[in-house]
């Protein structure tokens, strides 16, 4: 009896352990990143280095491809192991040494070589992602392995929780860094840098001080060749195809999202520093709308998120569109408060409708994902169509060629278009709560793969 209660107290302190520390990794990351955000504070970097808006497209593109495109090789490597947190930990080293050299190469370069620095910046800016996306795997798999079934969803609210908080408050230290115009790139970017390196070292450090019991008997670890075999079997379900094209479509529509904020700078003439208050407002309107997408979800379904997500990210190219003509109106401009700058607190509306898409995408995805493939399915469907994104996203280069040739209003004028075709697209995917959806789906799988 008495062992078995040391036994219950230690149970309890190391579940107690792990909740803080994976809380503190998971918020410590989002905040590492927010100081190297992709689409608000490194296009505004690489802006300043180069006139091509080829490489500005380049950022998301190799933020979003090169995190998707590593996690099926994570997965053949790591699932099934006696331990996860080896794999974890070294992935997050890699990762914020990345991030370090970087900085390091900021502030030795600077503006003196633009070119070299742009070089140095692909090359790290590619190893921080993919070992971002390598870690992704290990690090879920060490969350469902040392937190209790019952409390994963308070420990995932937790870290998004206090990472928002963290985002929100980072926003405001970017926007007094980047305010100062007198201060090289440099100094500005490299403290950026420098920042996001300790943050993401202290987050390794998290993570390398939980505590994981390995595995007794771990389970069999299926060849990768086996996952591709599948994907033939798995295109032909008109419910994958469906959801693939809805997806698809919805991240061909991000070919603007890189040039919303250069263009609030080279065309409204919004100051660098902007970005920072851009940034806080999506942090704050992506956290904020986690309560209206989560009782949507209960109420609705997944579907129903989706459909209404794709409906709210058609304002932001909507709102670039039209936001500037109608400021610029005189009746408009007349009744406006702030003169001149009012377009740069107006044209934040932008990042409003990015923040709150957002939320209710990154909720809706993966758990519509999962409803609407059967247990046997999952791996091999989630695989495919986290591989598909991953060469989608390469669209903002595509992006940076039509502003180029064409102009930014032409840009978001084709993201207007692509975004309402992905919203006739939400209008296709079949309902996963109270119909046969689901179960026809898994039984279709489990009957191809017994042929």
């Amino acid at each position: 009896m008495e062992l078995q209660a040391r036994r219950t107290r230690r149970e309890r302190f190391r579940y107690r352990y792990n909740f803080a520390f994976g809380v503190a990794n998971g918020a410590l990351l989002q905040l590492g990143d927010t100081f190297i955000h992709p689409t608000l504070v490194l296009v505004v970097f690489v802006s300043q280095l180069t006139t091509s808006n080829v490489l500005v497209g380049l950022v998301p593109a190799l933020s979003v491809g090169l995190w998707f495109l590593p996690q099926f090789l994570s997965a053949a490597l790591v699932q099934g192991r006696r331990r996860q947190l080896p794999w974890a930990v070294w992935a997050s080293v890699i990762r914020g040494a990345a991030v370090g050299v970087l900085g390091a190469a900021t502030a030795a370069i600077g503006e003196g070589n633009p070119s070299l620095l742009v070089t140095v910046f692909i090359l790290t800016y590619a190893l921080y992602n993919l070992a971002a996306g390598f870690a992704f795997v290990p690090l879920v798999e060490l969350s469902a392995r040392v937190i209790p079934a019952d409390r994963r969803g308070l420990f995932f609210s937790q870290r998004n929780f206090w990472g928002g908080v963290l985002a929100f408050l980072a926003g405001f230290l970017i926007n007094r860094i980047l305010a100062d115009t007198g201060v090289p790139l440099s100094a500005t970017f490299g403290t950026l840098f420098f920042a996001s390196f300790a943050v993401l070292s202290l987050a390794a450090y998290t993570t390398a001080t939980m505590s994981e019991l390995p595995v007794r008997a771990p389970s069999r670890r299926p060849p990768a060749l086996y996952w591709i075999r599948q994907v033939p079997e798995l295109l032909g379900q008109a419910p994958l195809q469906r959801f693939l094209a809805y997806r698809a479509l919805l991240a061909t529509g991000t070919i603007a999202d890189p040039f919303f904020v250069v263009y609030a700078q080279q065309v409204l003439g919004a100051p660098s520093a902007m970005a920072g208050l851009y940034l806080s407002t999506m942090a704050i309107s992506r956290f904020a709308s986690n309560i209206f997408w989560g009782r949507l979800v209960d109420r609705w379904g997944d579907r129903v998120a989706l459909q209404t997500a794709a409906l709210v990210r058609l304002l932001m190219p909507l709102l670039a569109l039209a936001l500037p003509p109608l400021l610029s109106w005189e009746a408009v401009s007349r009744v406006t408060p702030g003169g001149e700058v009012a377009i740069f607190y107006a044209y934040g509306l932008v990042f409003v409708a990015y923040g709150i898409a957002l939320s209710g995408q990154t909720l809706a995805n993966l758990t519509y994902a999962l409803e609407l493939a059967g247990p046997d399915a999952r791996p091999a469907f989630v695989g495919l169509v986290n591989t598909t994104l991953g060469i989608v996203s390469f669209v903002p280069l595509l992006g940076g060629t039509l502003v180029d040739r064409f102009g930014f209003e032409l840009l978001f004028l084709v993201a207007l278009l692509i975004g309402l075709t992905s919203v006739l697209a939400s209008g296709l995917l079949p309902q996963t709560r109270g119909t046969t959806g689901v179960s026809s789906f898994a039984t279709l799988w489990r009957r191809s793969r017994a042929r």
